[in-house]
């Protein structure tokens, strides 16, 4: 307030007590001197501006959280297929990695029996008929399959080998398995020839055996290890 503005209310007052103007003139009076001597905000352009790009910011904010949003989901998605991928049974997605010779093994079986067998191991002969007898019982329960790691030198012999028996068995060469440290496939155990590993569809081990009495005596008792364990 200026020193003129505050001179005319001091005069102001002087005259209300001197000509007795009613408080309620002299109050409309004082609010006008104050009105006139208070300035006023000016609502500039700037202003405008203002709460335009406020708008804009917010428009630009959703349009971000809508990307967002969008790569959220893309990102979920691949975690679900990833999940999906990762659900598969581990001795079903182990056998994926491998070349498989002679047939296709049931990839929906409950437990898995892999035998390392070869042309050049008379004791691995010898197991061959009872394999053969029992894999038709395991192949008809559809809940065991039975594997062949060939020990052979190459991939054909591997196969007269398996041919010689009437065996539709997947086959794994050893020398492939050999190379991943043998942990290419869960659950294999100490490989000799013969041996034999009986695993469920995880790769937890049940039974590993080597030597030719004893694998036929696995084959034999398969179904008790297996579907009717305890």
């Amino acid at each position: 307030m200026t020193i003129r503005r505050f001179f005319y209310l001091f005069m102001l007052a002087a005259f209300v007590s001197c000509v007795g103007l009613t408080p309620a003139l002299a109050q409309e009076e004082s609010d006008e001197l104050m009105e006139e001597a208070t300035p006023k905000k000016k609502k500039g352009k700037k202003g405008k501006k203002g709460k335009k790009g406020d708008k804009k910011s917010k428009k630009k904010g959703s349009k971000k959280s809508k990307e967002q949003v969008e790569e959220s989901a893309d990102a979920e998605e691949e975690a679900a297929e990833e999940n999906k991928g990762s659900s598969k049974p581990a001795v079903v997605a182990a056998l994926e990695k491998f070349k498989i010779l002679n047939g296709k093994p049931n990839l929906k079986a409950d437990y898995y029996i892999y035998l390392c067998s070869a042309s050049w191991c008379g004791y691995c002969q010898a197991c061959m008929p009872v394999a053969m007898e029992q894999y038709k019982k395991m192949k008809a329960s559809r809940k065991v399959e039975l594997i062949i790691i060939g020990g052979d030198k190459t991939e054909q012999e591997a196969i007269d080998y398996l041919k010689k028996y009437k065996a539709k068995n997947a086959c794994i060469m050893f020398s492939a398995l050999q190379a991943t440290q043998f942990q290419g496939l869960p659950g294999v155990g100490m490989p000799g020839f013969p041996s034999i590993s009986v695993v469920d569809k995880e790769g937890n081990m049940i039974r590993n055996v080597i030597g030719a009495s004893q694998v036929k005596e696995v084959l034999n008792s398969w179904r008790e290890l297996t579907i009717d364990k305890k």
